[in-house]
């Protein structure tokens, strides 16, 4: 039995297609499988994929809807789309067999290595790749064509086309036009190597992994495997499309420059600039400078007009981090900019009009500082509209796994991975650094193990070198974080104490205190 996909346009037949095991891309973009030249049709319409064993529709968002014999599909104005088989009878519909999880394991494609390399989850669509601004991955390269080449995801498979490009794709060193890439897969596009990697997180009894992650600039990404750092991402989602001031709270390294960036990139200020500045790390007298800017002559040392930060990031977003280390005096003065985005250079006497979205950051009490004088009240409920609180990596350690696995894809030697006991040990420390510290000592622990997969003896020579409280942080754990480690193993006594190298009746006094504790 052999299904075939029938076009039509305005009625009569024009090309039939033959439908196999690879996915058909239907739009008005060039690179589409069945390309519609009409404007009513959008650049990507829709999927035919192979869901069940039959051909289904698969429209971006939403579950894919079989396909039956001899019933149009209508793309566009002109355009139809009509399932035929040359061994079924018509008005027939063959039987579906959901044999493919609609969750199936994922995938992420990294572009790069090394800090600058970004990673790109495969959530089954097509994935372009080319030079053109439209491509969903773009590659700034004169040896690259406009649209260079098409990733396919469905069903745990991945499928990589050749859009005719001028130079060719390449993986492992072949020539390709269409293949199927497994794990590991190393992709050359003009002269940058895509690698195909699983996805980061955490699974337990065959379920997929529900791990996600927003890109941003520079590299950085957001994972997230838990349900606390989750609801952070529905968050970042829900404020990203407004223009308040947001205040984004959380210990350092946990993540609030990555949470900030994300503000910037799933918002409409999405293609203008982001500027960041971290006013803890600036000295006191050169700050209002950093912010407004100033002009030629305005003291000692300005031989030239400078614009600040706030002039830079107009059109786009201003991260402030560290907002609490901010002057007094500065803060009434941004206070004043808040309310009308106006800003004067230090010698000047022309304001200026930007457009901007203030993003704060700091790991300090505002609150507290408020009631001890040590921060403006009104400019707390200014950037107080949009709060987001990030979570330490101690309180959510099912991202432990999965970013200890994205950071392992950026080393020197990506292939390496963790052995069950060193991912343990990784979950058993409580991370008074969060996810920066955690990134040292994956990346010392990749640097120091022998073989292709890492040891726990690794984790715990890197955190001896790395951490500055080391292994001995493990026998002093406070209960929140023994609490997030008895919900990481389920409640599992021996499983836990086995994480933290106890006995199990050394566990189940301190957990008994635990629980009198909570009674009291």
């Amino acid at each position: 039995m052999r299904d075939t996909i029938q076009l039509y346009q305005q009625g009569a037949p024009v090309r039939t297609f033959e439908f196999g095991i690879h996915p058909l891309t239907v739009g008005r973009a060039g690179y589409c499988d069945i390309a519609l030249h009409h404007p009513s049709v959008p650049d990507v319409a829709c999927r035919i994929v192979r869901y069940g064993g039959a051909p289904s529709i698969l429209v971006q968002g939403k579950k894919p809807k079989p396909l039956p014999y001899e019933q149009p599909l209508r793309i566009g104005q002109n355009y139809e789309l009509l399932r035929v088989c040359e061994t079924v009878a018509p008005n027939t519909t063959e039987p579906l067999e959901y044999s493919v999880p609609w969750n199936a394991p994922r995938q992420s494609i990294v572009v790069g290595s090394g800090p600058s390399a970004k990673r790109v989850a495969l959530t089954g669509r097509a994935l372009s790749v080319g030079r053109d601004p439209a491509a969903d991955i773009r590659i700034r390269d004169a040896s690259v064509s406009a649209m260079h080449c098409r990733f396919e995801s469905w069903g745990g498979r991945v499928w990589l086309c050749d859009l005719n490009s001028k130079n060719g794709t390449w993986v492992d060193g072949r020539r390709i036009q269409r293949v199927e890439l497994n794990i590991g897969a190393r992709v050359r596009v003009g002269r940058r190597d895509l690698r195909l990697v699983a996805s980061s997180g955490r699974q337990s009894s065959g379920s997929p992994s529900n791990d996600a992650s927003l890109p941003v600039d520079g590299g950085l990404r957001l994972i997230a495997a838990s349900e606390k750092m989750l609801s952070v991402l529905s968050e970042v989602d829900r404020f990203a499309a407004l223009d308040w001031p947001a205040l984004i709270t959380g210990e350092s390294g946990a993540g609030k420059e990555g949470i900030a960036r994300a503000l910037h990139e799933r918002g409409p200020r999405c293609h203008g600039p982001f500027i960041a500045l971290n006013a803890g790390g600036i000295p006191a007298n050169l700050v209002e400078s950093e912010l407004f800017g100033y002009e030629k002559g305005a003291f000692t040392g300005a031989d030239e007009t400078r614009r600040g930060v706030f002039e830079l990031a107009d059109g786009g977003t201003l991260f402030l981090d560290e907002i609490g280390e901010l002057p007094m005096p500065l803060q009434s003065r941004l206070l004043r900019v808040l309310d009308g985005y106006n800003v004067r250079r230090v010698g000047s006497e022309k304001e200026r009009q930007v457009d901007v979205r203030v993003v704060c950051a700091t790991h300090r009490d505002l609150r507290e500082m408020v009631a001890e004088g040590g921060f403006r009240e009104d400019l707390f409920f200014r950037l107080h509209r949009a709060p987001i609180q990030v979570p330490p990596l101690r309180e959510r350690l099912e991202d432990v796994g999965a970013l200890a696995e994205h950071f392992l894809c950026l080393e020197v030697e990506p292939r390496r991975v963790l052995s069950k006991e060193a991912h343990e040990r990784l979950v058993a420390y409580p991370w008074p650094g969060n996810v920066r510290e955690l990134r040292a000592v994956v990346s010392m622990a990749s640097l120091l193990s022998p073989s292709l997969e890492i040891a726990a003896g690794d984790v715990k020579e890197a955190l001896r070198r790395v951490s500055r409280y080391g292994e001995s942080a493990k026998k002093d754990i406070d209960d929140g974080h023994l609490r997030e480690l008895l919900r990481f193993f389920d409640h599992n006594l021996s499983a836990t104490a086995r994480c933290l190298e106890i006995a199990r009746s050394t566990l189940r006094d301190r957990v008994r205190k635990l629980n009198d504790d909570l009674a009291q």
